[in-house]
């Protein structure tokens, strides 16, 4: 769960002079990539468009910083499926009960309910979509599993992390602050039905009268599930590969503690796409030039790996390391997000064996720089 729920960065803007801390260790830079196209659709929120052949575009609203979520509607020939569902907020709701008087949609019965992962503006809404329209609910186990243990009721998330944002520094006082700001995922996602469809990784999907051939990633979910059309041309990517912006890379206790390693290697499954593929992305434009992106993602990561390293010339706290990530002050909830990116990009640093970690006297973990460098 995240909060904005797939990105704290702000716009990428790629720069060659910053160093790296990991050069070709994990990926060999590739030139010559052409640039990226984005879709010339006007979108607006609540009005469905055919953005390609068969796929409408439906802009949902949020109420945080990203302001909308895109998800995505296939006619069939005896009804429709969607993938993805918004979060659940009244807003949602009432866009979604004019869309089913809407043309191609009106009077026609929605199949299934595909849900890339488990973040509440992708899940929000599965629930009562599900009961509403009698349609399954279909998802990848990784996420299933962990939307499970979120919606659980006996649990408080929030409160669950106070012992990892106290290892990481995080003051006293901003914390109670931002456990009154952090948001619950049960009062954001509608429950699910009791049985839900698992998706198979191995084997496409039937999805508006075409195929989609699973592409899982990792980092931002455990089992994050975006679909290549069986034509190559289109690619509904979820969070994984996003214009202009990052998902949100974090350490959150019980769950994956090196991300950033984890979606790093994943993206060599989307460097291989033509650049004529359509990007049909979960927020901004879709686009053109998969593999440019995400070069430029990289990109991105080095030079936040980079600025750490820099920082950490001293032995620092992930709290204290936040304004040379974000170059920004953080408020209210983007604090325990950013620090959940701060951990997961100290924690890549540490396990490459450029930083070392040490509890301090007050049992605070502090990150300092190696000979390595």
């Amino acid at each position: 769960m995240q909060s904005p729920h797939d990105t704290l960065a702000d716009p990428i803007a790629p720069s060659s002079s910053a160093p790296s801390p990991i050069g070709p260790s994990l990926w060999t830079r590739r030139d010559g990539l052409p640039p990226l196209r984005y879709h010339a659709a006007r979108i607006e929120v609540g009005v469905p468009l055919e953005i390609v052949d068969g796929v409408f575009l439906l802009r949902l609203p949020l109420p945080f910083a990203l302001k909308h979520i895109n998800v995505y509607l296939l006619p069939e020939a005896d009804g429709w499926s969607v993938v993805d569902t918004g979060i659940d907020t009244e807003a949602s709701r009432q866009v979604w009960e004019s869309v089913f008087q809407l043309p191609p949609f009106a009077g026609r019965p929605l199949r299934q309910i595909v849900v890339t992962h488990h973040h509440p503006d992708h899940i929000g809404l599965a629930g009562w979509l599900a009961e509403r329209c009698q349609a399954p609910v279909l998802m990848t186990r990784g996420e299933l599993d962990v939307a499970g243990r979120y919606a659980d009721p006996a649990r408080d998330v929030v409160a669950e992390r106070t012992p990892l944002w106290n290892e990481h520094g995080l003051p006293a006082d901003v914390a109670q602050g931002l456990y009154r700001h952090m948001p619950r995922y049960g009062v954001q996602v509608c429950a699910l039905p009791e049985q839900v469809v698992e998706i198979d990784p191995t084997r496409p999907l039937a999805l508006g009268d075409r195929f989609w051939t699973p592409v899982i990633g990792q980092g931002h979910s455990p089992d994050h599930l975006s679909l290549l059309r069986d034509d190559g041309q289109v690619l509904i990517g979820g969070d994984q590969v996003l214009p202009e912006i990052t998902p949100n890379i974090a350490v959150w206790p019980g769950g994956d503690q090196n991300p950033l390693r984890s979606y790093l290697a994943s993206l060599q499954r989307f460097e291989g796409f033509d650049a004529s593929t359509l990007l049909l992305p979960s927020h901004r434009q879709p686009t053109h030039g998969i593999a440019t992106r995400v070069e430029e993602i990289r990109a991105h990561h080095d030079e936040r790996l980079a600025l750490l390293l820099q920082a950490c010339d001293r032995p620092m706290t992930g709290y204290e390391c936040l304004p040379a990530l974000f170059g920004r002050a953080l408020r209210h909830e983007e604090i325990g997000f950013g620090l959940g990116e701060a951990i997961a990009h100290l924690n890549f640093l540490e396990g490459e064996g450029w930083l070392v970690s040490a509890l301090d006297g007050a049992g605070c973990r502090r990150f300092k720089r190696t000979a390595r460098l």
